[in-house]
């Protein structure tokens, strides 16, 4: 009973679907003969594999639309620069993970807050002042503004924007140039404060000039007229301006070498040693001094800053084995972790290597070093020329058993 009252009802929807099609102007045709029904299964087949195929392709195309939208996705949110969406009041209606980071506020907590909320006091009239202008031309604008993040870190931003299609939305992209305004800065500190370095250097001088000049009229004059404790006062007083004159220029040195070009070439060190050494033989010939120069090494670097370089570590061991009976300077090459480092080595006095982390500072000197002439400048100089060649220099000693500097520069291969 069931069967045949769906057999009924499959005939009345036939019957009813082709009085339909009748209706609508479509050929009507009688029941289907058994030779039509193959031909009508291919049909269906046919339709069914054209249907199969138009979702494989719709398929496929969104997942490449989806890849390109994660794709482009990805480079707005991980760009190197902040971007922005404003409104006309500058409140923000869109931005990238950069954006956000720069500001130090997570994206949801953005949307709809204004943008000049972050900008530094006194830089809200020029970004107002650019806002407007994105908004009233069709170029494109840019101003520089200082932005206070929630962390109240302060950083430098170059703004760009232009107005969108609609004119009611403008789109900014934030350019950290925090460095690069700080480096800018500090190179004008520099700048000033050489100037101020020269202008002490020269007001100081000239009176001490003048003591000097006074102390030898003096001497000159009235030298026979003196009893010898004024004579010994009018020595330590001309000694002291001398002293004070090569501290003066010890600190120009000094000074220098922070901003100084550096032009570099091959250098050979190794001749560059043996022609200091023989100086210092030269100028104190009665010394009982040792040297041992390893032949052959090369660095690349400024030959003039190089010389500074060398000049004060010889130097310092020829001052600090003064004592020695028998002295030893030793200057060669020696391979640190795979890299090649220069060292100049002596047999005298060393040191207390607590003391170490004071070597390379202006104006510590090691306890002891009270007998030797110096300022305490000397070592500092020698670390700043090293790191603007790209090395680095440090000492190994114990007391009363010498003392090793070593120093790494960029070699003759690199």
């Amino acid at each position: 009973m069931t069967a045949k009252k769906e057999h009924i009802d499959g005939a009345m929807l036939r019957r009813r679907a082709e009085e339909r099609l009748v209706k609508h102007g479509g050929p009507a045709y009688p029941p289907g003969t058994a030779e039509e029904t193959p031909r009508l299964l291919h049909e269906l087949q046919v339709h069914q594999i054209e249907l199969e195929i138009q979702n494989a392709e719709l398929r496929q195309a969104r997942d490449e639309a989806e890849a390109a939208l994660e794709k482009y996705t990805d480079i707005y949110d991980f760009a190197p620069v902040g971007y922005f969406t404003l409104d006309r009041d500058g409140t923000i209606r869109a931005a990238n993970l950069t954006g956000s980071s720069l500001l130090a506020v997570e994206r949801s907590r953005l949307i709809g807050r204004r943008f000049r909320y972050f900008v530094a006091d006194e830089a809200r009239p020029a970004f107002a002042a650019f806002l407007e202008r994105a908004f009233t031309s069709a170029a494109k604008e840019a101003c520089e503004v200082a932005l206070l993040n929630e962390e109240k870190s302060a950083l430098f931003v170059q703004i760009e924007g232009v107005a969108a299609a609609s004119g009611q939305e403008c789109r900014i992209a934030l350019i950290d140039v925090t460095e690069r305004k700080r480096a800018a800065q500090l190179q004008y500190a520099n700048i000033e404060l050489e100037a101020f370095n020269y202008t002490i250097a020269h007001d100081l001088r000239k009176p001490l000039t003048v003591v000097n000049g006074y102390c030898q009229t003096i001497r000159e004059l009235c030298g026979d007229k003196l009893d010898e404790q004024c004579k010994d006062y009018l020595r330590k007083a001309y000694d002291g301006t001398l002293r004070m004159n090569r501290l003066i220029e010890a600190l120009l040195n000094f000074s220098r070498m922070a901003s100084c070009e550096i032009k570099p070439e091959t250098v050979d060190f190794s001749a560059m040693a043996r022609e200091i050494t023989a100086e210092l033989r030269a100028a104190e010939p009665e010394r009982r001094v040792t040297f041992a120069i390893a032949e052959g090494v090369t660095v690349n670097g400024d030959p003039s800053l190089l010389r500074v370089v060398l000049e004060n570590l010889i130097g310092n061991a020829w001052k600090y084995t003064g004592m020695r009976e028998e002295a030893l300077i030793e200057f060669g090459v020696t391979d640190i972790n795979g890299r090649p480092a220069c060292f100049v080595r002596d047999n005298g006095p060393g040191f207390d290597m607590a003391y170490a982390g004071k070597l390379f500072l202006p104006f510590q000197r090691l306890p002891g070093a009270e007998e030797f002439r110096g300022f305490g400048i000397g070592l500092a100089t020698v670390e700043r020329i090293i790191r603007r060649h790209g090395g680095r220099i440090w000492a190994g000693s114990e007391p009363d058993k010498g003392a090793t500097f070593w120093f790494t520069l960029p070699t003759n291969e690199s």
